[in-house]
């Protein structure tokens, strides 16, 4: 278990990639929406979250994201780079538990009123902040996490609006963005609606070391649901982007894959559990 430690943490610390670093993907995995997983699914995924922490694996993570954010944010990388760091996460979770997959929250199903969310209650990943505690979150599977980067603290929520939280992008409005086939004007709305929603929950969310909330990585799992449904609607649209000069070829920050190696998610070995907009 040691030696498996040591690995992963290494993995991330000097960049290994690809089968070198994971072994041969398994057979397809599936993301699911965060309340269609099993009680079996949900308790599997937040064991192998903790036990990432536990081991090192996953603040590592977090400050990678930190030190690649101005490269990855606010230019055409967002949505390529997102995509491989999320594979980076689930491969390590299936290092742990090769049957766990990153599930996902559909965010525009609770646009109006994002607080009574289930996913932001008890049974999943806990509500606001306690303003008597330091905005440190006390209920949910993550209660009493504890943040690393840049320095130990509470995992923190503050919800922007009193308690509440700002009305954020509607289903219908993401439908009207899939019409769209420039992929700059879709990557750039993409980062400005995923940014709405952690800086309307805020805390930790609202900061260049996001993912120190495990919220964040279902967060951003829907947005890339929502950009693999938009390559499925334009196939043969091009990725480019003036903002960063990003073209298919360009080569992910940290890692050594080209934006193309990740268009497809089924040759990255995951594929998600249904069409969006869902019916129910």
């Amino acid at each position: 278990m040691l030696a498996s430690a040591v690995w992963g943490t290494a993995a991330i610390a000097f960049g290994v990639r690809g089968p070198a670093a994971y072994g041969d993907p398994a057979p397809p995995t599936v993301r699911r929406r965060v309340g269609d997983m099993t009680n079996v699914q949900w308790e599997a995924f937040v064991r192998a979250v903790r036990a990432l922490k536990a081991r090192g694996t996953y603040d590592a993570l977090v400050n990678a994201y930190t030190e690649q954010f101005a490269a990855t944010h606010a230019n055409g990388f967002f949505l390529p780079w997102q995509r491989r760091y999320l594979l980076h996460f689930e491969r390590e979770l299936q290092r742990i538990d090769p049957g766990v997959s990153v599930p996902y929250w559909d965010w525009t199903r609770d646009s109006r009123s994002p607080q009574r969310s289930a996913v932001l209650s008890k049974a999943y990943f806990g509500g606001n902040g306690s303003a008597e505690h330091d905005q440190a979150v006390l209920d949910g599977a993550f209660a009493g996490w504890t943040a690393r980067i840049p320095g130990p603290h509470p995992l923190r929520r503050s919800y922007a609006d009193s308690g509440k939280i700002p009305a954020w992008a509607s289903s219908d409005l993401m439908v009207n963005m899939l019409k769209n086939p420039d992929f700059q004007v879709f990557n750039m709305q993409m980062e400005v609606h995923i940014g709405a929603v952690q800086m309307g929950i805020g805390g930790d969310l609202a900061l260049p070391s996001a993912p120190n909330d495990p919220l964040y990585w279902v967060i951003a799992c829907f947005g890339d649901l929502l950009w693999h449904m938009w390559r499925s609607r334009h196939p043969g649209a091009p990725i480019r982007s003036a903002y960063g000069n990003v073209t298919e070829s360009s080569r992910l920050p940290r890692y050594s894959e080209t934006v193309a190696s990740v268009l497809d998610v089924e040759k990255l070995g995951y594929r998600y559990d249904g069409v969006w907009p869902r019916t129910r």
